[in-house]
């Protein structure tokens, strides 16, 4: 890029553009002016006015008596919230977007694994993992499939849950009563899940212990008969392909015995005929809004692709989206292997960490360039 500092440039201009927008002086004039603008910026976005409410933490009576010029509250204080959060979402509008979902070699890859487990699910359900670090798309890919597919649950979880509430949080998705004891929630899952035909997906699994997966076994796999998606980082698999030898783990015996399919994404993602993600998969991923990707762009992002602890797909969504930002990708319609490394440098991602020769080899093919140029 000939401006190294473009990307900078664009978000400190369109946070003073944010800055000039909020009224230095607040009059009765000034709030009739603003609540006249949100009433139109609704309207436009048909966005109900108790969920803006919501959006900007007042009670809708609040919003309703500031709309109808009624409010006898600090007006700078209501004003600043809403005049931030329409410039918020008015910068996300801004923003061109791809398309909400590319059907990639991962998002394949994890409808086969997802297809593989459902299909070796007879007499008990089976059990396939999903592994990977972040950034590799597979709660994107996970939630895209229960949305197309009626007949999968999926379930997001977290550390902080005990057995109860991950189980509860299984039959929120399903729809049944999740109060009460562990036993009476499992109960309930049981009778709901052994007449059905039902995936159960849970992501951000990787803190579950051989406890956990153990009770998962007992009542999703066997109880209830229904094929069972966990996906998580190497963790989860850590803890899967521990020795059963060890007192109190002889349980993943049985565990690891109705597993149908590991599909590991790190390992195929890292490997040398290219990694996951082909050229025809960055273009579609990338190549959006009139913007175009060259060929050596297309191979840098899918080296960070390829590259573990990088973020992967994450990180070049980012860069991809800050580059629509500059002023000289605007102008040239062409993004390249020049403007990638100028956007992780300015950007300060931890990519450059991550990719310490990757990125150096960048910059020397970069400077071959530019001298070939000169010659």
């Amino acid at each position: 890029m000939e401006n190294n500092s473009d990307i900078l440039k664009s978000i400190e201009q369109d946070a003073q553009l944010k800055q000039e927008r909020m009224p230095m002086e607040i009059t009765n004039a000034e709030a009739v002016r603003v609540a006249a603008k949100l009433l139109e910026f609704l309207k436009e976005r048909e966005i109900h006015q108790v969920e803006f409410a919501r959006m900007i933490g007042v009670g809708n009576a609040r919003l309703n008596q500031f709309l109808k010029n009624k409010y006898k509250g600090k007006l700078d204080t209501i004003i600043n919230k809403v005049l931030n959060m329409m410039e918020s979402m008015g910068r996300k509008e801004r923003r061109v977007k791809n398309v909400a979902y590319v059907q990639t070699s991962v998002a394949k890859g994890i409808a086969a694994l997802i297809t593989q487990t459902e299909a070796f699910s007879d007499e008990e359900g089976k059990i396939g993992l999903l592994i990977g670090d972040g950034g590799h798309g597979k709660s994107h890919c996970l939630r895209q499939y229960a949305q197309a597919n009626k007949n999968t649950i999926y379930v997001e979880l977290d550390s902080a849950m005990t057995s109860t509430t991950m189980f509860a949080e299984i039959a929120k998705a399903l729809k049944i009563d999740s109060s009460g004891s562990l036993g009476n929630v499992t109960r309930r899952l049981i009778e709901s899940l052994l007449p059905r035909h039902c995936i159960i997906m849970l992501d951000e699994a990787s803190w579950l212990s051989v406890y956990h997966l153990n009770q998962l076994r007992q009542i999703i796999s066997v109880k209830s008969k229904c094929p069972l998606i966990l996906a998580g980082n190497q963790d989860l698999l850590k803890t899967v392909m521990q020795s059963t030898t060890r007192r109190g783990y002889e349980s993943l015996d049985q565990f690891t015995s109705r597993l149908s399919y590991i599909l590991n994404l790190d390992e195929k993602g890292s490997s040398k005929d290219g990694g996951l993600y082909t050229v025809e998969d960055i273009q579609k991923l990338y190549s959006y809004g009139g913007i175009r990707l060259t060929g050596d762009a297309v191979n840098t992002l899918r080296k960070i692709c390829r590259t573990p602890r990088s973020g992967r797909l994450r990180t070049c969504s980012h860069i991809i989206a800050a580059l629509h930002t500059a002023s000289q990708v605007v102008k040239s319609g062409v993004i390249d292997s020049v403007a990638i490394v100028s956007a992780i440098e300015q950007l300060g991602l931890p990519v450059k960490v991550w990719l310490p020769v990757g990125f150096e080899n960048v910059k020397e093919e970069q400077e071959e360039q530019t001298i070939s140029k000169i010659a």
